[in-house]
């Protein structure tokens, strides 16, 4: 019987360490000429340019287009099943015997040009609820392999050069600001706040819409908590507690341009965050000091 996984595998995917590795054993089961690797991957659970890379070319070899991901029953994953050769159902075992998820930062990836140090390995702390792995799964999804969103990266669309990651930005405001509709978009400066690589959609008396907030509200709505972000109150629905003690997946705010993120792992005096509209507008993971944190909004009462 042919494997599957629990959640979405490569560019912008969860990335679970069990899902990769499982990915990666189904892909190297495909003969080259049908667009397996060459050489076969390591499957080491970790999701690396060269996984992504495989990916892509299975996808191109097999449907002419790539987005690089393996999503959970979907065309690609039903492809790779019909070569599997592994054996029985579910995720492949982690190297090593490890057993809890792990989220690591991939082998090859470029760290953030910003005076912070370079990404740090994030770990989903065990013990968490289900809501919580899910939020940081999916908050990290965005930031690993590569930032989902990037002022760093471009593309061509026709005559313009944009940022090769709009679309997703785009999504943000969709579905995770209250009030959003469509129609904003047939204003020029606003769709080209997305699009346009050092842009931001307007807002008047400010530089243009900060989407730090709008990212951490994002991710904890699509972890399955009705929530919206609403200008100049924050996200809806979510418990305001004025004090440091966050958890994992909950938003967290810092005084210094009121910048929100998503909570990785705190400890006794600092903590791993995951943050929207940080550097270059990217999409990245960063340590910071507890006391930076002035309020939060709890996922969970």
């Amino acid at each position: 019987m042919a494997r599957n996984i629990v959640a979405s595998v490569g560019l912008g995917g969860a990335n679970l360490n069990a899902d990769v590795a499982t990915i990666q054993s189904m892909l190297d089961s495909v003969p080259a000429g049908s667009g397996g690797p060459a050489p076969a991957l390591d499957t080491d659970g970790k999701c690396g340019p060269l996984t992504v890379a495989a990916i892509r070319k299975f996808q191109n070899t097999q449907f002419g287009s790539a987005d690089g991901r393996v999503d959970v029953g979907q065309r690609t994953l039903e492809r790779l099943q019909t070569f599997d050769k592994g054996p029985g159902a579910g995720p492949a075992p982690l190297p090593g015997g490890v057993q809890s998820p792990q989220i690591v930062t991939p082998p090859g990836f470029l760290p953030p040009m910003s005076d912070q140090p370079p990404n740090p390995p994030v770990n989903i702390p065990s013990g968490l609820s289900p809501l919580r792995q899910r939020i940081l799964q999916i908050a990290m999804g965005e930031a690993l392999p590569e930032s989902a969103v990037t002022d760093l990266k471009t593309i061509r669309d026709g005559n313009e050069t944009v940022r090769a990651g709009w679309k997703r930005l785009k999504q943000y405001f969709d579905e995770g600001v209250d009030g959003w509709t469509e129609q904003k978009w047939k204003d020029k400066a606003t769709y080209d706040g997305v699009r346009i690589p050092g842009r931001r959609i307007p807002q008047p008396g400010t530089g243009g819409v900060s989407w730090c907030g709008i990212f951490a509200t994002w991710c904890v709505r699509q972890a399955g908590v009705e929530t919206k972000w609403r200008y100049g109150v924050g996200p809806s629905g979510l418990k305001l507690n004025f004090s440091r003690d966050c958890k994992p997946g909950d938003i967290a705010v810092m005084a210094k341009n009121v910048h929100h993120f998503i909570v990785a792992s705190p400890t006794a005096d600092s903590i791993i965050t995951i943050n929207g509209n940080s550097d270059n507008q990217s999409i990245l993971v960063k340590p910071r000091p507890l006391s930076s944190v002035v309020y939060f909004y709890s996922v969970e009462t």
